[in-house]
């Protein structure tokens, strides 16, 4: 059912162009986020390596002591005396260094010292050919069954030289919680950036977009003042047409018609008698025919009796019953008694000429600060969306609805007729 209706077309263009581009800048602040949000988190864990080197060559690769490997008590004293103080501190929590044969040599929990529990794959690529790797933890491991209270942990392992050559695998476990709120505070930290940049491309569509339906609206403001001028002036052209058959055509007609009677009259002779009586009788047919044609051209009964009385003019003139229901003492001003019967008369019109129908229904009444036109056939219908397109009459009445501050709607069903509905605002 096309609607059609006068203001809010600045609104809706607006919402029409920012709903997709409100949508697309939410994805887009989503995806900005999420891309901060793995920056931010790779930066953390990149924090992390980078402490666990400092680790490795500020505090553990220098008190790597001659013995470590065979479980010296001393060694591993004077190690775990540096960890403790210098390492274990929030985020790490733990810090074990292995042997190549996957003998835990060292641990700030004494009970893993001495036990041999294997190196992965990618931790003999560590110790054979250097780096450094850091995942998530495995807490399943029986080695880590001391670190499953401090919840999900990042582990760091890179190789260390002591000063005897050896090579041995240093592990530092660090709190993932501790990761997750260093990569909170920098995703904050790039928030009002993004948010800016966001609200200041809002910001431009908005304006573009209200821009553009502005100039939509001046555009359909002006297309509606063009025809409205141009029904005006169609108006003061069937008027003048409509005064000159009135004043010329029509009276010497009427005139032709009494001169014609009044010879048939004074004739003597029968033949030409019944020949002058035919000629004024077709005289008189075509001035009646004249005075039907201007009140379709320009109806007087608008202005002398008032709309009820054009619009039965209207009914009468179509082939088919029509059900007339104008409210009692409907009282308009004459721009909207003209608006009311230019719809009237193209909704007849079309009824006319296209629905075929049997019966009619054209009701005027008034509801509250409009008066609501019914137009209804029973005639042939037609696919909503094939008439309206290109279809002048549809148009005229759309457009002088909303030039009134009105609405007009259309509903039809192929084979079950056409009914019209248009209000007009007569306060």
């Amino acid at each position: 059912m096309p609607k059609f209706s006068e203001g809010g077309v600045v609104r809706r263009e607006v919402l029409a162009f920012a709903i997709p581009g409100f949508l697309l800048l939410g994805l887009l602040a989503a995806l900005s986020f999420w891309v901060a949000r793995n920056v931010a988190r790779d930066e953390s864990v990149r924090d992390a390596v980078i402490s666990a080197q400092q680790a490795e060559q500020l505090a553990v690769q220098p008190h790597l002591r001659e013995g470590l490997a065979d479980g010296d008590p001393q060694a591993i004293a004077a190690l775990d005396e540096v960890v403790r103080e210098r390492l274990l501190k929030d985020p790490t929590v733990t810090v074990r260094v292995w042997s190549d044969d996957g003998t835990i040599v060292y641990s700030d929990k004494p009970q893993l010292i001495g036990q041999k529990f294997g190196l992965g794959d990618e931790e003999m690529a560590v110790l054979d050919s250097g780096g450094v790797e850091a995942e998530v933890s495995d807490l399943t491991k029986p080695e880590n069954r001391f670190e499953r209270n401090y919840g999900e942990l990042v582990e760091v392992y890179l190789p260390v030289t002591a000063d005897d050559g050896t090579t041995y695998l240093l592990e530092v476990y660090q709190r993932q919680a501790f990761l997750d709120s260093a990569t909170q505070k920098m995703v904050m930290a790039l928030a009002p950036t993004i948010v800016g940049a966001l609200a200041v491309l809002a910001g431009i569509l908005l304006l573009l977009a209200w821009r553009m339906a502005r100039r939509l609206d001046r555009d359909r403001q002006s297309r509606e003042d063009l025809l409205l001028y141009a029904v005006n002036s169609s108006e003061a052209e069937r008027r003048r047409i409509a005064a000159d058959l009135h004043d010329g055509v029509v009276q010497d007609l009427a005139g032709v018609s009494f001169g014609l009677s009044a010879l048939s009259q004074g004739s003597p002779d029968a033949a030409t008698k019944a020949q002058l009586a035919t000629a004024a009788d077709r005289t008189r047919k075509a001035v009646g025919s004249l005075r039907t044609l201007l009140v379709d051209i320009y109806p007087p009964n608008l202005r002398e009796a008032g709309l009820a009385a054009a619009v039965q003019d209207l009914a009468s003139a179509l082939d088919c019953p029509v059900d007339l229901d104008v409210q009692a003492g409907l009282q308009l001003d004459d721009k909207c008694q003209q608006a009311l019967y230019r719809m009237t008369r193209e909704a007849t019109a079309n009824i006319a000429k296209h629905a075929d129908a049997s019966q009619v229904w054209i009701s005027l009444q008034r509801r509250g600060d409009f008066v609501e036109l019914l137009v209804r056939d029973n005639g042939r219908g037609f696919e909503p969306g094939s008439a309206e397109s290109g279809h002048v009459g549809l148009t005229l009445i759309a457009d002088l609805a909303s030039q009134m501050g009105g609405t007009c709607a259309v509903e039809s069903v192929p084979g079950e007729g056409t009914a019209l509905r248009a209000t007009v605002r007569c306060p």
